[in-house]
């Protein structure tokens, strides 16, 4: 007989999210502004779920409050993040953050991993610099810039110069441990609490940008389906599942509730915030007095 302990008290786990202000952040209030106290603050990134780049977002209420995902993995173990994760896994092995600018561009940067890309908030002059179109000269005649609309979402291959330009808002989705290096920040003042360099420099490169199709499934959305994890876009008040991959719960738009099967407490969903649904969660709802849209990250 195994001698692992009996979870009995899974549920959905919100993370509180971390603000950090950046010069070319935005300060105009939106839905998005979580924590409140981002609301009136230039802030460049909001990280929603993370325990990387020096970064960690904690449980934010219910049982395991200020807990850390690798300390709730550590008791829960596979029941969070499903079999097969090994003992040295942390709780989260991507992490999710919101980049926002206000009238300026975000840095120019580039990564050693994959990242998702999706499009929040878009104002009438945003866009976004994916790649480059020449290998030389300075970096605003080097990008390639494409709209940016609200609901777009691109996946950025490794190596490849990408940017936001003003008045948007992305969730970006980076695995852990991946490098992040700044190219170039449009002649700011050094930003002391920028992505620490790397060791050695990313190699730039100019990958092919795959498309990223949409599978109609009911009234969801699949948006994204790779290796690692896919992405479904849920614009409805309902969703019930039971658990056998983790998941995470970014909301887009409109405000809900998850309501567990077995659990009395429920959990509060809005935009700017994220939650996860561990693998062994029960069966769950979504519920909400409008329509509410989330992203729903499920990984393999």
């Amino acid at each position: 007989m195994s001698d692992a302990p009996v979870i009995t008290d899974v549920m959905p786990l919100p993370l509180a999210p971390v603000a950090a202000p950046k010069a070319w952040g935005g300060s105009a209030h939106t839905s998005l502004n979580v924590p409140a106290q981002a609301d009136g603050v230039n802030w460049g990134e909001i990280w929603l779920a993370s325990e990387d780049f020096g970064i960690t977002t904690k449980i934010s209420s219910g049982p395991m409050e200020g807990q850390s995902p690798t300390s709730v993995r550590a008791r829960w173990g596979d029941v969070l993040t499903g079999p097969g994760a090994g003992p040295g896994r942390k709780g989260l092995n991507f992490s999710f953050r919101m980049e926002r600018t206000g009238p300026e561009p975000a840095p120019v940067r580039v990564l050693s991993g994959d990242e998702f890309w999706y499009v929040l908030e878009a104002g009438p002059d945003a866009w976004l610099g994916a790649g480059t179109v020449r290998d030389d000269g300075p970096w605003p005649q080097r990008l390639n810039k494409i709209a940016a609309e609200a609901g777009a979402r691109h996946l950025f291959p490794a190596g490849v110069a990408r940017t936001q330009g003003p008045n948007t808002t992305v969730l970006k989705v980076l695995p852990s441990g991946s490098m992040i290096q700044t190219l170039f920040d449009w002649g700011r003042t050094p930003d002391a609490f920028d992505f620490t360099p790397p060791p050695v420099d990313v190699d730039v490169t100019n990958a092919y940008m795959p498309s990223l199709r949409t599978v109609i499934e009911g009234s969801n959305r699949m948006i994204y389906q790779g290796p690692l994890y896919k992405v479904t876009l849920c614009s409805t008040k309902f969703f019930t599942s039971t658990g056998e991959k983790m998941s995470v719960i970014c909301p887009a738009r409109g405000r809900g509730r998850i309501t567990t099967s077995g659990q009395q407490q429920t959990t509060r969903l809005h935009p700017g915030q994220a939650v996860i649904l561990p693998a062994g969660l029960g069966r769950y709802s979504i519920e909400s007095g409008t329509v509410v849209s989330y992203l729903l990250f499920e990984f393999n």
